[in-house]
């Protein structure tokens, strides 16, 4: 009977039992694409990674990501979160002193892509990805189709921030970023998933492989680095998502875009966080580095640190 170790992290905290649960298989030769798939559905959290190698020679692993109902080629939380664990298996070595920052990087399936791991200690405490190129994908400039997104979200159109637009942006997947008055409004969603996915349907979002709703206002809890709190509303049997690299990323790349960070830019490089998951009670912070300016988004990265919270060995 075939033996695989998997860790549980949470990612995007410090804090267990806050961010996004993710887990890990380090070593996954052997098990098939049905298993793998079998297997995300058994840990039914919103992604198991299974971790193997490359082919690529500069690549130092190959990440496949699994949510319980399909294969994703990209996303946030569990690459951060797999680096981390890796690192922590000593698969990355932390540098000659213990502190300092690691390069390395890996294979998903968007490409391969930088990894920037940072020791202190001998420890992993955080890791930044670079995501995939930033673009607008399209956008719902019709009233009532803006209405329909509200409706889907359990508001009205008057809670929608009219001072910026609903667009569908990627840095790998495509996300349809929704903008919202306030924090309080925000709170106030309600998701009607099917009703969203017949907006994305009428607007030819389904060919440009939109996955989500990243609904977020410019309000924030916290004061500091805080430039934006955002819920994550998706089908696929996960529901809300307590804390998404993959919609962070594209929101990043639109906020400066847009002018609206209400951040000065430090040699081309806007950073900021973005505030997730406190209305589920699983609160996360991800740290966005925007190289760029208004109306020109060069590169998208996105980072934070994750905590262990369980091992296991999967026996079948």
């Amino acid at each position: 009977m075939p033996n695989y170790k998997f860790i549980q992290l949470d990612v995007f905290t410090d804090t267990a039992f806050t961010g996004n649960p993710l887990a890990v298989f380090p070593e996954a030769e052997g098990i098939t694409d049905q298993q793998m798939q079998q297997i995300a559905r058994e840990m039914n959290l919103s992604e198991t990674v299974f971790v193997l190698p490359s082919e690529h020679e500069e690549a130092s692993r190959r990440l496949r990501i699994f949510t319980p109902s399909s294969e994703l080629p990209f996303a946030g939380h569990p690459i951060a979160g797999t680096w981390n664990c890796l690192a922590r298996e000593g698969v990355v070595a932390p540098p000659e002193s213990g502190n300092g920052w690691v390069h390395i990087k890996h294979e998903v399936g968007i490409g391969v892509l930088p990894i920037d791991i940072e020791f202190k200690d001998g420890e992993p405490v955080r890791v930044v990805m670079t995501q995939g190129k930033w673009e607008i994908k399209a956008e719902i400039e019709d009233w009532n189709d803006q209405a329909d997104i509200a409706r889907g979200l359990g508001l009205s159109r008057d809670d929608l921030d009219e001072t910026l637009p609903i667009q569908a942006c990627s840095t790998g997947n495509t996300m349809l970023m929704v903008p919202i008055r306030s924090l309080a409004d925000l709170g106030r969603c309600r998701p009607n998933v099917l009703l969203l996915e017949e907006v994305y349907a009428r607007n030819g979002f389904a060919s440009s492989g939109a996955t989500g709703c990243y609904a977020f206002t410019r309000e924030t809890i916290e004061v500091g680095a805080a430039r934006a709190h955002a819920r994550f509303f998706v089908g696929q049997n996960i529901g809300e998502d307590p804390a998404t690299g993959s919609a962070a990323g594209p929101l990043g790349g639109y906020l400066v875009y847009h002018d609206a960070t209400r951040v000065d830019s430090l040699d081309g490089m806007y950073k900021f966080v973005i505030e997730q998951g406190d209305f589920i009670n699983r609160p996360s912070r991800i740290e966005l580095e925007v190289k760029g300016a208004p109306g020109k988004v060069e590169e998208v990265r996105v980072g934070g640190s994750s905590v262990v919270v369980a091992r296991g060995v999967l026996e079948f």
